[in-house]
């Protein structure tokens, strides 16, 4: 045997050729350590996906037959996938992709937050205007960096962000409710 084949353990590594006339038909070839270390983790990284996706339904015993070509492979399911251009229900132009949920909010939903948005920051003017100075430094700074932006101890923002908090809320929970 070349020595080359075997690593440092004595483990000959072998990798699966597929014959080209029957895909289902396989023959081990012995391969380098390095040539080893190559080619394996891409393989197992599909592995891995397409049995997450259950799109491969391989049992353990034929493991060592995969080569990651998985258009070809005897054990390769669809699992659940199905089109986007499949006819959804009995209407004639409705498609699956018509009836996804869009995760997207609704322009109702964004005027809903808008308005309350708007309402927090009256009730903070009228509360507490350093407290609404507080909330605008908070949307894009850290507590530290906010109270040095008020030139502030950080004990002393965190102090008066609680006590906006909770005045705020105290003030809005019959809204909120």
């Amino acid at each position: 045997m070349n020595n080359s084949i075997i690593n440092d353990k004595g483990v000959q590594r072998l990798y699966p050729l597929r014959d080209a006339e029957d895909p289902r038909k396989v023959t081990l070839i012995p391969i380098s350590q390095e040539l080893y270390c190559e080619l394996y983790p891409p393989i197992w990284r599909t592995q891995k996906q397409m049995q997450r996706l259950g799109r491969c339904v391989c049992p353990r015993s034929k493991l060592w037959a995969c080569d990651a070509d998985c258009p070809i492979c005897q054990y390769r399911t669809d699992g659940d996938l199905i089109s986007l251009d499949t006819p959804a229900g009995t209407a004639e132009d409705l498609t699956v992709g018509d009836t996804l949920m869009d995760d997207a909010p609704s322009p109702e939903s964004i005027t809903i937050d808008r308005a309350m948005l708007e309402l927090l920051y009256q009730e903070l003017d009228e509360l507490d205007p350093e407290g609404r100075c507080i909330c605008g430094l908070l949307m894009d700074h850290s507590e530290r960096e906010a109270a040095a932006a008020l030139n502030m101890a950080r004990s002393t923002f965190k102090r008066q962000w609680e006590r906006t908090k909770t005045r705020l809320r105290e003030r809005l929970k019959d809204l909120v409710d």
